[in-house]
């Protein structure tokens, strides 16, 4: 269990709980018997000079004078001395140095039931044994109070432990919904702080999630509108008969339908990023297509990989790919690109100048580096590569050295 728990920490408490008011019961019912045991031995020492006494000063009516004093005599005591329990062995320092002694030697021995102390008088022929009452107080409510208090924490327990499962229910559709899962509900009719939190986080969801579909048929409405035009314009410019002209007005409708496709490309992945579906895949297979959506040679790819398979969803790999190789081709020195496939870490590397702004600033939506301000891009490319390697738990990094760019993908699953 996750010592950070919630429910870890409650555990610990009832626990600690629990063997306090156990280690409390033990302490008290030890102080007891050692105060009972003082009692006892005060009684015992009074008992045993009265006892003795009579024994000394009676001769033929001897049960009678016990029987008076309020002792009884016990006309065989072999047959209970088997029950009973020594005490006084070795003898307590309140005794007296001749009561000592007596118990020491075995003239005297002393036991005791629940309810009567029991003196035997060793003589040298015969044995004599009184009993004589015990009248100590033993409270009972010590254990019922103690049984009470367990029950009480016990249940005290239980209603906090149900009180707080929501939690891990709501947790589950928390995880669920950062994961991009929307149809998801926490709301609750209980009326505790945990009811509220959940109940606003499903009031938060349903909102999100309106504004999100808003969002996505906006989005698809204005690309599907401006698809129209500037395909109408493309069409007019081909008619145009001042060649400047055109190729202004060709370049600025090219650059607004790569725009669209960029902006249609990032609208699917921010909206289904979280869809994906994971298969095996050929790394080779992967880049062949990449290359075919750049319309790229394949000699203008130089690819070293061993037989190297990933688990992925195929389209979001070959987006990612092609968005990198894309990236490489426009801003290098060369027009080529070299790709690395090794035990799931794959590298895209070109040769270029540095970049003018930190590969972080460069992962943000339509930001650019400054050294291709010439090149037709809108700044999504690596925005896109990170928001899909995210959705399947890898990372994106960067270095340049020794003249070269190289853009590593780590944290992929490697397939057989």
């Amino acid at each position: 269990m996750n010592r950070h728990s919630i429910f870890f920490k409650l555990n610990l408490i009832f626990i600690f709980a629990i063997g306090a008011l156990i280690a409390l019961f033990a302490m008290m019912v030890k102080e007891i018997e050692s105060q009972e045991m003082r009692m006892l031995e005060k009684k015992a020492v009074k008992y045993e000079a009265d006892i003795r006494k009579i024994v000394i000063q009676s001769s033929d009516s001897l049960q009678k004078r016990l029987k008076e004093h309020g002792y009884i005599p016990i006309a065989h005591p072999e047959d209970i001395n088997v029950n009973l329990r020594p005490i006084f062995r070795p003898p307590p320092p309140s005794f007296s140095q001749d009561l000592r002694e007596r118990i020491e030697d075995g003239r005297l021995r002393i036991y005791r039931d629940n309810e009567r102390i029991y003196f035997e008088l060793v003589g040298p022929e015969s044995s004599r044994m009184v009993a004589a009452p015990i009248d100590i107080y033993q409270p009972k409510w010590i254990a019922i109070f103690f049984g009470g208090m367990t029950g009480v924490i016990i249940l005290l327990y239980w209603t906090l432990r149900r009180s707080l499962m929501p939690l891990k229910t709501l947790a589950k559709q928390i995880k669920r919904f950062g994961e991009g899962e929307m149809d998801i509900s926490t709301r609750s009719k209980n009326r505790d702080e945990i009811a509220f939190v959940a109940n606003q986080f499903d009031s938060a969801v349903k909102k999100i999630k309106a504004m999100r579909e808003a969002r996505t048929l906006f989005m698809r409405n204005i690309m599907h509108e401006l698809k129209t035009p500037i395909t109408k314009g493309k069409l007019s410019v081909a008619l145009l008969k001042d060649e400047q002209e055109a190729r202004i007005l060709q370049k600025a409708f090219s650059r607004m339908e790569y725009l669209i496709h960029e902006m249609a490309e990032m609208e699917m992945i921010t909206s289904q990023a979280l869809d994906l579906n994971p298969i095996r895949c050929d790394f080779r297979s992967l880049v062949k297509d990449a290359a075919n959506l750049l319309f790229i040679e394949s000699e203008k790819i130089h690819m070293e990989c061993q037989p190297c398979f990933i688990e992925a969803d195929y389209n979001m790999m070959v987006i990612v790919l092609k968005n990198l190789i894309d990236n490489a081709i426009k801003y290098g020195e060369e027009e080529s690109v070299r790709l690395l496939c090794k035990k799931g870490t794959i590298e895209v590397i070109n040769k270029g100048e540095p970049m003018s702004k930190s590969f972080k600033s460069l992962t943000e939506p339509f930001c650019k580096d400054a050294n291709g301000h010439k090149k037709e891009s809108f700044g999504l490319g690596l925005y896109i590569v990170k928001s899909i390697l995210d959705a399947h738990g890898a990372t994106l990094s960067y270095r340049y050295e020794k003249g070269y760019h190289i853009f590593s993908i780590e944290g992929l699953k490697t397939a057989a």
